[in-house]
């Protein structure tokens, strides 16, 4: 994946990738699995679009 431009980096579950250009790191990255009621869905925190 790294030839592709992206990054990776590890977390509780295995690697985590992300792209190396057009965003911006804005703390420790964190994907969260979160299950409300009406709708079930990732969240991810610590990195954003440029």
């Amino acid at each position: 994946m790294e030839a592709k431009g992206y990054v990776a980096g590890e977390s509780e579950v295995g690697k985590v990738y992300y792209p190396a250009q057009g965003v911006e790191i804005t703390g420790d990255i964190e994907v969260n699995y979160v299950d409300y009621p009406w709708l079930t869905r990732f969240e991810v925190e610590g990195i954003r679009p440029l």
